[in-house]
């Protein structure tokens, strides 16, 4: 399967005309899921997708993963009805917008109904819906006018549309604005504001009255001259993979990653990156995401040949005394090893700690490395910790309080 996201998405113009009852979070990630299974559509009925991933690519800020798939699982139960503006002359009307979603660790398996897959699929009319665009949207009213025009473009203006197939649009329920003067205040006017502020459109608004009473409405939109420069957020887009990197492995906030990506030069970051990388091997930097931040700003000097050697063989070396430890904890002859996970600078440790320990010296050689290997496995993911983890092994004093602290969850040892 294609695992690779085009910016355009083709998508049908009565999907794109539904009633609106998801929530802003859920449009976004049905877009990506539909551009993500797109090239597979005629063939898969299942598709995966890496939830971090998702999460980098809808820009979801929070570190509330449930969240997020609280929202996946809401277009499991939400029924949307679709084509509601009669551009589709096909005949289906409802449908729930996923058919199945399973979780596993951190992959989201998902599926839509036959049906959709179908009309998904190289659709006859549709609207070429910018990805970049969409993560840009804070309200649902707006990135909703952004597909219908975007639906419309060739002819600069919407149909006519009922007043009472715009709330369906919008998402408004019956109890909610049923003065046209709050619908306008509370939905219209903020989302052709923040519509005007990303689309290089301007729009315009004109109303069908009867007897004094706003019945229907239409929209008309005019191009507005471009910035020579594009828009930085695509600059963004295009480099998840270092926006993944500043996170995970330099600790920067997801919104402080994507600004760095918008300023500088992406071979720059690279550059600089390297520089930050060698000085972290050399134990010299206190607070990465500072540090990182501080480089970028400064433009410190390139890493030179000779100290990229320097770094590799010293990484060899650590890697051979990380090796050397292992085989100390391995003989139980030896108490060296032992004494490294139970040193003397640690005396103070609470009560849980202690308790910790105590388990972890009690299990058998062979159950002591199968624990090592899945902290190993589980905790040493990016390359700071790599990088940490060779130069020092598990005895070192930050892998040590890391390792003791991961098997007190994981074995769920409490100070009773």
């Amino acid at each position: 399967m294609n695992n690779t996201i085009n910016d355009n998405l083709i998508k049908n113009s009565a999907v794109v005309a539904i009633s609106n009852k998801i929530s802003l979070l859920q449009r976004k990630i049905f877009n990506f899921l539909i551009a993500f299974a797109y090239s597979d559509l005629d063939i898969e009925e299942k598709f995966t997708i890496d939830i971090k991933y998702l999460k980098l690519i809808v820009w979801f800020n929070s570190k509330n993963t449930y969240h997020l798939k609280e929202a996946l699982e809401g277009l499991l139960v939400t029924k949307v009805t679709f084509n509601i503006l009669g551009k589709d002359k096909g005949t289906w009307s409802a449908t729930t917008l996923l058919s199945s979603v399973e979780f596993h660790k951190w992959m989201c398996t998902y599926s839509f109904s036959p049906v959709l897959r179908e009309k998904l699929h190289q659709p006859n009319i549709y609207a070429k819906i910018k990805l970049s665009m969409i993560k840009l949207f804070s309200s649902k009213h707006s990135l909703c006018l952004y597909e219908i025009f975007i639906d419309y473009h060739n002819i600069w203006q919407t149909p006519i549309i009922s007043l009472d197939d715009f709330r369906k649009l919008m998402g408004v329920e019956d109890h909610q604005y049923k003065e046209f003067k709050r619908l306008s205040m509370r939905v219209i006017k903020p989302a052709i504001k923040e519509l005007s502020t990303i689309w290089w459109y301007k729009v315009e608004v004109k109303y069908q009255k009867q007897n004094r009473k706003v019945t229907a409405l239409k929209f008309n939109f005019t191009e507005i001259a471009k910035p020579k420069k594009p828009i930085q957020e695509m600059k963004v887009f295009h480099n998840l993979d270092l926006q993944d990197r500043l996170v995970k492995d330099f600790w920067l906030w997801l919104r402080e990653a994507q600004k760095t990506i918008k300023i500088y030069p992406i071979p720059y970051i690279k550059e600089s990156l390297t520089i930050i990388k060698y000085k972290i091997a050399q134990k010299v930097v206190k607070n990465i995401p500072a540090y990182t931040i501080t480089v970028l700003k400064n433009d410190y000097t390139p890493v030179t040949n000779k100290q990229k050697k320097s770094l590799l063989s010293s990484s060899k070396r650590d890697e051979w005394q990380r090796k050397t430890n292992w085989d100390w904890l391995k003989d139980s002859k030896n108490t060296t090893g032992l004494n490294l996970l139970h040193n003397a600078e640690h005396h103070n440790v609470s009560k849980v700690q202690e308790k910790v320990k105590k388990y972890f010296l009690n299990l058998s050689k062979k159950e002591q490395k199968t624990l090592i290997e899945e902290f190993e496995e589980q905790k040493i993911t990016s390359d700071i910790l790599k990088t940490i983890y060779k130069k020092e092994g598990i005895e070192g004093t930050i892998m040590n309080v890391m390792f003791f602290g991961w098997i007190r969850k994981y074995k769920n040892i409490s100070n009773d």
